[in-house]
């Protein structure tokens, strides 16, 4: 009998380890997969597909304006010099909140001299060519031009990432792992195959699914994140058993938890006899 369940506990030990620890393939990223082909050219670079961005409402751009003029380009980049004192004065970095022109309910933003200019569903390059051609309407002598750029790329974390929050990253273009560096990575534990993107879009919420161990996911349009994403990293399975996150740790736990049941039940026997 002791026998019996001396095997039975080793079998337990067994299986257990060997469900509960994650594995090498579901924590490293960018492996080769069997399925489809990578899109590769002659020249063996993998095709990216961009997905331009089109700005939406409550989008913040980041406008500067320039012309040989100085009084003209004082009198346009204004509001972004007042908006800098501004920031000065309270302390801390709110420049993508206080030097940003929103886009507001109706598409438009509003600008000096231009008044209001509707950009609602336009490229970053769409926005700076139209302003442009606004421009030469009033300012051809002065040569003024115009510099457009997203005020940031803001996006959140949730799940099991090592910090969950919001984020920025400065720049026109980030792919998902810049977002998640930036954010200070994926847990353990957290589902690196099966991560969750909730995004905006004018007529709704999108929910997207990407696959980060896999080399295709940069030939994917949503290896690009957008403005306002969020993304939701879900933990893997062994999160939820909470054993332990590696073979020697989940061995480590289940052992103990055995020996303590093994000596309890050895001390009811004791007591019954």
């Amino acid at each position: 009998m002791r026998k019996l369940i001396q095997y039975s506990v080793l079998l337990f030990l067994v299986v257990a380890v060997g469900t509960s620890c994650v594995s090498r393939k579901k924590l490293t990223y960018l492996q080769d997969k069997e399925g489809e082909p990578l899109e590769v050219d002659t020249a063996g670079y993998q095709k990216l597909r961009r997905s331009f961005y089109k700005v939406q409402v409550n989008d913040l751009l980041d406008i500067k304006f320039r012309s040989l003029n100085e009084e003209v380009d004082k009198y346009f980049n204004l509001s972004n010099q007042q908006n800098q004192q501004m920031q000065s004065a309270r302390g801390g970095n709110a420049a993508i909140y206080f030097n940003g022109y929103t886009i507001y309910s109706d598409g438009n933003i509003r600008l000096p001299v231009l008044n209001d200019v509707y950009v609602n569903g336009l490229s970053i390059e769409e926005i700076e060519a139209k302003l442009n051609s606004i421009l030469k309407e009033y300012f051809d002598q002065d040569g003024v031009f115009v510099k457009v750029r997203l005020a940031g790329i803001k996006y959140s974390v949730i799940g099991e990432g090592n910090n969950e929050g919001q984020f920025y990253l400065y720049q026109n273009e980030a792919n998902i792992f810049e977002a998640l560096a930036n954010a200070g990575g994926i847990d353990f534990l957290g589902n690196r195959y099966d991560v969750q993107i909730v995004r905006m879009h004018p007529e709704g919420v999108k929910y997207y699914n990407v696959d980060l161990t896999d080399k295709r996911v940069v030939s994917d349009p949503r290896y690009f994140i957008q403005p306002n994403d969020i993304i939701n990293i879900r933990p893997l399975k062994q999160a939820s058993w909470g054993i332990g996150t590696t073979g020697f740790g989940t061995f480590l736990a289940l052992l103990s938890a055995v020996s303590s049941s093994l000596a309890l039940i050895v001390a009811i026997q004791s007591f019954s006899r």
